[in-house]
């Protein structure tokens, strides 16, 4: 038997759980404004404080026991300083997936039309995003 390599296989699962690109539909929805922004979960990411150990924040400079991963700032610091996530791309995603995506803080709108998924990535297979390989990885119960 002809066993697929494991990029084989995540490029089957990104072709079966992500139908199309529908950037342009999007913005056509939000300029029509029959979604808004306010439909979009996850539209700013959640402080994770995953620096363990005392740190210093990066914008106060005092000493946490966990800092957030991505920004290196306190819990305060990070929720004075936040950002929407910088979306480059909208994907029609099968609702399970959706489900997935939005569990792992990306942005996702999920209504009565559809599920999308706000790709906070560019310039790259879908296969190679971080995320992608995360829940592919966990579905298939790999380890890395």
């Amino acid at each position: 038997m002809n066993e697929q390599t494991t990029e084989q296989q995540i490029d089957s699962f990104v072709f079966r759980e992500i139908y199309a690109c529908q950037t342009g539909l999007i913005e056509e929805v939000f300029k029509q404004q029959i979604f808004t922004v306010d439909d979009v979960y996850n539209l700013y990411r959640e402080f994770d404080g995953q620096l363990p150990s005392v740190n210093t924040c990066a914008e106060c400079q005092i000493a946490f026991s966990c800092l957030d991963s991505e920004t290196g700032e306190c819990e305060s610091c990070f929720e004075a300083n936040q950002m929407p996530q910088e979306i480059f791309e909208w994907w029609l995603v099968s609702p399970w997936l959706g489900k997935k995506l939005l569990l792992e803080g990306e942005p996702v709108i999920d209504n009565g039309y559809g599920t999308w998924w706000g790709r906070t990535t560019t310039g790259q297979a879908i296969s190679l995003d971080d995320v992608i390989e995360k829940i592919f990885t966990d579905l298939m119960g790999y380890t890395k």
